[in-house]
């Protein structure tokens, strides 16, 4: 079995395709050789590129982003309690629906939810997760802190938490510094999630972004912290990322069974991302079977 536990969807494929270009990747520094997949990343297009690559299931994960990406207002660090976007709760439950519909329609794509505490209250998103998981198939939970201005302890995320535990869901965090240094999305930050609550499946993508350094004494601070390989792998030897030995010894040094493979669809494909890790010099076949497939098999509950 190979699963792919990182991947985007976009409805409008123009969107997808602007997303691609909009967002420069630079936390690694310049690497000329980085092969994008160059793809909308519609529905079309995953099924067609998990069909073609060999890949059983995917996860799907949302993010619900507001116009302009506010910041929390006078300076706080924190949203308000009374979210000031509130007008746009229904177009995230909308959002939501249509992630799940999009999984119970191809039941290989395994819908992950958005939550925004700009827009729900705890209890709001409690109440709308827990009917997207007993009603409609949800299986967890992408938060993108860097995109929603939002860190992972933020108080109105507690209502999501809940849901996922109670579900036995996990949560994909983005990982690694923002260019602004707010650090939203650092390591620290979400370990320290994990580290708060040892009954809630964190994973952090990316193997840390560019603060891949920190990992491996997160790693062993929070022993049911999880990682994936996505986006990094494709990074190796650029002036910040890690050389391919480095990422075989943080692997190991997290555990392989932390680790799942991720792509980043469209950015990259699974099929492309596995090459590279089955590709790692030193990683033994079992060791990169494990994070294509067998890790996320078991994280995920499929048989």
């Amino acid at each position: 079995m190979r699963i792919d536990t990182h991947l985007h969807l976009y409805a409008d494929p123009a969107q997808g395709l602007h997303d691609l270009t909009a967002y420069p990747i630079v936390e690694y520094g310049e690497k000329p050789d980085v092969t994008f997949a160059g793809i909308a990343g519609t529905i079309a297009d995953a099924l067609a590129t998990l069909e073609s690559e060999g890949f059983d299931y995917a996860a799907v994960l949302g993010s619900f982003e507001l116009p302009e990406l506010p910041h929390p207002p006078g300076g706080a660090d924190y949203w308000p309690a009374v979210p000031p976007h509130a007008a746009m709760r229904d177009e995230l439950v909308a959002y939501n629906r249509w992630l799940c519909d999009v999984g119970a329609q191809h039941p290989r794509l395994l819908p992950f939810l958005a939550a925004n505490p700009a827009v729900m209250t705890s209890g709001e998103v409690y109440a709308h997760f827990a009917e997207m998981f007993g009603d409609h198939g949800a299986r967890g939970l992408k938060l993108h802190p860097i995109a929603i201005r939002t860190y992972p302890d933020d108080p109105g995320l507690a209502g999501a938490y809940d849901a996922l535990e109670d579900a036995g869901a996990p949560v994909v965090f983005h990982g690694g510094p923002d260019v602004r240094g707010f650090g939203w999305a650092d390591p620290k930050r979400i370990a320290a999630v994990a580290g708060e609550r040892p009954g809630l499946a964190v994973i952090m993508a990316h193997l840390g972004g560019a603060a891949w350094r920190d990992v491996e004494a997160l790693a062993e601070a929070r022993p049911t912290l999880r990682f994936d390989l996505s986006e990094i792998v494709h990074w190796i030897g650029a002036p910040l990322a890690p050389t391919a030995a480095q990422v075989v010894a943080l692997v190991r040094a997290i555990g392989v069974e932390r680790v799942v493979l991720g792509s980043d669809f469209p950015w990259y494909t699974p099929g492309a991302t596995a090459a590279v890790v089955e590709e790692l010099p030193g990683l033994s076949a079992s060791e990169a079977a494990a994070i294509i497939g067998e890790n996320g098999a078991r994280l995920l509950r499929l048989g």
